[in-house]
C-alpha cells in the first residue's frame, strides 16, 4: 500500500511564506526565478507575492505518467530557455520546483543552468522526501526546502478535481491506498 497525503493551497501558501524569508534571510538577491514545470509553477507564483522578481520556465521529461513514479532512461529538454534572455546572462537565479524526489530532474535542470552561465544559483522546493536520491545537488548550491516529508505520495490541490473533496482528505492527514 502506498501512503498519501494532502495539501491544501493554504497550507502550501504557508511554506512557501516560511520559504520566502530564509531565501531572504540568506542574503542572496535573485534576479529571476526558473520555474520547473508543471510542478513548480504554481509554488513559483506563489513566491513572488514575497520575492517580486520575474519567473521564467523550463519544462522537461522523465516520469513516463504521474500515477505510477515510471520514469524514462534521462532527463529530456521540453521547453527551455534558449537563447538565454539577455537580462539574465550572468544574473542569479532561483530554481523553483514543488518536491524535490528523485533528485534526478534538478541535477539536469542545475548542471543545465551552471553550463548557461548564471551567476549564483538556489532552489527552492516546498517538500523535500526523506529518502536516497538517485541525483546529486551540484556544489555551491543554496537549497531552501519548505517541509521534510517521508516518501509519501503527494497530492496538492492544484492537482484536484474536486477541491472541497481533496482539502477534506488533507484534513484527514495521511492515508494508505
Amino acid at each position: 500500500m502506498v501512503q498519501k497525503v494532502w495539501y491544501t493551497y493554504d497550507d502550501v501558501h504557508k511554506t512557501v511564506k516560511q520559504i520566502a524569508t530564509r531565501i531572504q534571510e540568506a542574503g542572496v538577491q535573485y534576479d529571476a526565478m526558473i520555474a520547473i514545470g508543471g510542478g513548480g509553477f504554481i509554488p513559483a507564483r506563489m513566491l513572488r507575492c514575497f520575492i517580486d522578481v520575474p519567473i521564467y520556465a523550463v519544462t522537461t521529461a522523465y516520469y513516463l505518467n504521474e500515477e505510477g513514479g515510471q520514469t524514462d532512461d534521462s532527463v529530456k529538454k521540453i521547453q527551455w530557455l534558449d537563447p538565454i534572455p539577455k537580462e539574465l546572462i550572468g544574473k542569479n537565479v532561483l530554481v523553483v520546483d514543488e518536491v524535490d524526489d528523485s533528485r534526478v530532474t534538478m541535477e539536469f535542470v542545475l548542471n543545465e543552468l551552471i553550463k548557461d552561465g548564471f551567476g549564483k544559483i538556489g532552489v527552492a522546493v516546498i517538500h523535500n522526501k526523506l529518502k536516497p536520491k538517485k541525483g546529486k545537488m551540484p556544489e555551491g548550491i543554496a537549497y531552501f526546502s519548505g517541509v521534510e516529508i517521508e516518501d509519501w505520495w503527494i497530492n496538492y490541490p492544484w492537482d484536484a478535481e474536486d477541491i472541497d473533496a481533496h482539502n477534506r482528505r488533507a484534513a484527514a492527514g495521511v492515508q494508505e491506498e
